[in-house]
């Protein structure tokens, strides 16, 4: 099975603190990490970990961030090969900021992601044709419909770009294969505030499948008409970075090897429920195992 993702390639800067220090006052974090990061970056790493052969498609500056970047996805067994290398560009950088009790604040620089056009996506036009699923993340809408006129793909927009871009995405949401969502970004994008509601209008534009995550609340799925809804499993949440893009790997894998929908959306929570659970980094990703083994434990077979 071969994923291929499609998006940012930073370097996160987590800094974990237990408040955020005032105007001209100094605190001590209690950690600061660095590691690959990006959605599409946290997809294809997930991936890897759970089996699938996973290639992905960005642009990294000349830089020592980048080669950061690289060998950090590389260890990951993820296939860096159509990798983009800009130069005279920095390598997108964000940092993170996380307050013990706090949803994170991140902080970015785009940099080399604004490098990747339409005609990079053709040249690597032959590994998108082939892959079993491809998966966009937070890519400018440009890139989705270069991607969409190749062929049918998963979607991952994220707030920043539907807050920037809705009314571009809009027309191109018909032609996407599974659109994930968290809740507040269904809502945005919708105009409506009910998710299934969201959903119901999100799939009048032509999207088959829309995938709603809802943190405590679990997730949903609507497909064909139908709604599918699985509750949340409770979890003491370390980090929450890269819990949705691990989500949507899962999902996907499970919709491929042809698990029920219910099931696909129990195994995905499985996964982000383990994610969230641990500190960030590759070695925080869960294998499909251990991902089969949570399943089991909260919802049976």
């Amino acid at each position: 099975m071969k994923f291929v993702a499609i998006g940012n390639a930073n370097v996160d800067i987590k800094v974990f603190l237990e408040a955020i220090p005032g105007q001209d006052e100094s605190i001590d974090a209690l950690a600061i990490t660095m590691s690959s990061g990006g959605a599409a970056s946290n997809f294809a790493m997930a991936a890897a970990k759970i089996g699938i052969e996973s290639y992905i498609i960005a642009s990294l500056g000349n830089d020592e961030l980048g080669k950061f970047y690289l060998e950090s996805l590389r260890r990951a067994n993820v296939n860096t090969s159509y990798i983009k290398i800009a130069e005279g560009v920095r390598t997108g950088l964000v940092l993170i900021l996380n307050v013990l009790g706090e949803d994170r604040r991140m902080i970015q620089s785009s940099g080399a992601n604004e490098e990747l056009s339409p005609s990079d996506i053709l040249e690597r036009r032959e590994l998108i044709s082939s892959a079993d699923e491809v998966h966009m993340a937070t890519v400018r809408p440009e890139i989705a419909e270069s991607v969409l006129e190749i062929r049918e793909a998963s979607w991952d927009p994220g707030m920043r770009m539907i807050l920037k871009y809705k009314r571009k995405i809009w027309p191109l949401l018909g032609k996407a294969g599974k659109i994930f969502l968290n809740e507040k970004e269904a809502q945005e994008l919708s105009g409506e505030r009910d998710p299934v509601d969201c959903a119901i209008k999100i799939a009048k534009e032509g999207t088959k499948e829309i995938v709603i995550k809802m943190g405590s609340k679990g997730s949903l799925a609507y497909v064909d008409g139908e709604t599918h809804r699985v509750d949340a499993i409770p979890v003491k949440v370390v980090d929450t970075t890269g819990a949705g893009d691990i989500f949507a790997a899962v999902y996907l894998k499970a919709r491929r090897r042809g698990f029920s929908i219910d099931d696909c959306l129990k195994l995905a929570n499985a996964a982000s429920t383990i994610k969230v659970s641990r500190p960030s980094g590759v070695d925080s990703l869960p294998t499909w195992d251990e991902i089969q083994t949570m399943k089991l434990i909260f919802y049976g077979k």
